[in-house]
């Protein structure tokens, strides 16, 4: 495998893009295809759906909001911890990421 693009991808899409080249895999590649599919948390589709719109209607950059849709957290503490000290958000904000995850969320 060789790299085509350098950006950061959430836990679903490189389950997929492994997923496409299963047969090529060597050995870590495998061990990291089983922790996609034992971790993702949406399908791939709807993660990157997800990232984009985290980006756009929250105005977070692209690696925050890879990390939450990874984690999905459910409460706005939760999501603070992924802010940490870098940026003050208001609170409304903080409850709209929620509801964005929120509605990508699959009951388990």
């Amino acid at each position: 495998m060789s790299v085509a693009e350098k950006r950061e991808i959430t836990v679903a899409e490189a389950r997929k893009l492994l997923m496409d080249k299963a047969e090529e895999l060597d050995p870590l590649q495998r061990r990291v295809l089983e922790y996609t599919i034992r971790f993702s948390k949406l399908d791939s589709t709807s993660a990157g759906e997800l990232t984009e719109k985290l980006m756009k209607e929250a105005d977070i950059d692209r690696g925050l909001a890879v990390q939450m849709v990874n984690a999905m957290p459910e409460t706005v503490p939760e999501i603070r911890t992924f802010l940490g000290r870098q940026r003050i958000i208001a609170e409304d904000t903080l409850n709209k990421i929620l509801d964005i995850i929120d509605k990508y969320r699959v009951e388990e």
